[in-house]
């Protein structure tokens, strides 16, 4: 998967007006949970990550915060929609 830190996406999003923006429940142990952000072509089926200036995934605590990046971050969003993901919480 491909990544974009937060000056790339901005970018990306004005020169590439069809994307998708799911928020993905990850787990880091079994006890926190964070989300993540995916960036989705749908014409080419490509897949972005979100990433920090360092090139580590971004991982937001809380969907509030996600959701406010990404009203910040991609304000073009053609359906004003972010689609969430979730898998099995840890045992």
């Amino acid at each position: 998967m491909q990544t974009l830190d937060k000056k790339e996406l901005a970018t990306f999003v004005r020169a590439q007006p069809d994307y998708r923006v799911y928020l993905k429940e990850t787990w880091l142990d079994s006890k926190t949970r964070n989300w993540i952000l995916v960036i989705e072509i749908p014409s080419t089926e490509q897949l972005f990550t979100v990433v920090t200036t360092q090139g580590k995934t971004r991982h937001f605590k809380m969907v509030e915060t996600a959701i406010d990046f990404v009203k910040e971050t991609c304000p073009n969003n053609q359906n004003k929609a972010v689609i969430v993901t979730y898998g099995d919480a840890p045992s």
